[in-house]
């Protein structure tokens, strides 16, 4: 199940409440999906520290259905905090979704053995003798070899 979202506050919950735990409303958790869509109403409030606070949400739950809604905010807004603030929610949710399909598409197109991981080199063997008698750790090596 997703988190819940106060709408007062905006503190997240793991599980639906009916007090919020951190400012004490009633009834004011929405899901994850009705949460995006009041940040994507509240991108366009005349507040603007409103806009940064819902754009600052929409860049951390990753959601991808915003980015119409931010790209036009970024061509009406004057302020260029909030013109700041809505590249990086587009750049971030941008990233982590063409991060997530290459993936997937990844997984999708090949086929891997059990086994196959076991012929990839995974880390480099370091002789531990050289390191150290280079850095004076005399009293970690065998007793044969001081």
């Amino acid at each position: 199940m997703g988190a819940f979202y106060c709408s007062t506050c905006w503190h997240v919950s793991p599980s639906f409440q009916y007090r919020c735990p951190s400012c004490g409303a009633t009834n004011s958790f929405y899901t994850e999906q009705q949460y995006a869509e009041l940040m994507i109403r509240y991108i366009h409030h005349p507040l603007r520290r409103y806009r940064i606070i819902a754009l600052q949400n929409l860049k951390q739950m990753k959601w991808k259905d915003a980015i119409p809604d931010i790209q036009e905010r970024i061509r009406i807004e004057k302020d260029m905090d909030v013109k700041a603030e809505a590249k990086k929610a587009i750049e971030a949710i941008g990233i982590y979704h063409n991060r997530t399909e290459n993936e997937q598409s990844v997984l999708k197109n090949e086929a891997t053995h059990m086994y196959e991981h076991l012929y990839h080199v995974t880390c480099k063997v370091i002789p531990v003798r050289r390191i150290i008698r280079k850095r004076g750790h005399y009293h970690l090596r065998p007793r044969g070899l001081r």
